[in-house]
């Protein structure tokens, strides 16, 4: 027999993806953009003093690395506090060509200590920096625009280890 359309009983294949009361997993979004002008360390300061208290109330967390003029940065949160940042990280005049380089569900955050840790790859390039660099992706020269999105989240992955372990030293 049919199924009645205007019948309020619910088959299982309808049942929905999450329930209302089910928690909604956390993203980790990267990007990378191009400085619009020659980025110094206290500016990088200024964004991060900026950054960090705000980030704390939105329960976002993450990583910024910039060097030779580009930024590489890994926000973690609620999808829409993330995407909401995104769009006005996006906007922002102090960088331009702004690319989306992964967006991905996680279960952990991986920079849960950092509302907004800075990373001057141009000023603080020690031996392990340029080591970490050219184990992740062969390279140089900081240019987070030639990173696949597997290799881009792995380099900042590793960066955070590294950050933490210099941070101990």
């Amino acid at each position: 027999m049919p199924r009645n359309p205007r019948s309020n009983r619910r088959s299982p294949d309808l049942a929905p993806l999450l329930a209302a009361a089910d928690p909604v997993p956390d993203i980790r979004l990267i990007y990378f953009s191009t400085a619009s002008a020659v980025t110094s360390y206290g500016a990088l300061v200024e964004i991060m003093d900026f950054a960090q208290p705000r980030n704390g109330e939105r329960g976002i967390t993450g990583i910024l690395c910039y060097g030779s003029g580009r930024f590489l940065q890994a926000l973690e949160g609620e999808r829409g506090a993330v995407s909401d940042l995104y769009r006005r990280i996006a906007a922002d005049t102090r960088h331009r060509d702004c690319q989306l380089v992964d967006v991905s569900e996680i279960d952990v955050r991986a920079f849960p200590e950092w509302t907004m840790k800075v990373v001057n790859w141009d000023s603080g390039d020690s031996a392990r920096h340029r080591a970490l660099l050219r184990a992740d992706t062969g390279a140089v020269v900081f240019d987070p625009s030639t990173m696949p999105a597997a290799q881009a989240s792995a380099f900042l992955l590793h960066l955070a280890e590294l950050e933490r372990e210099l941070a101990a030293d």
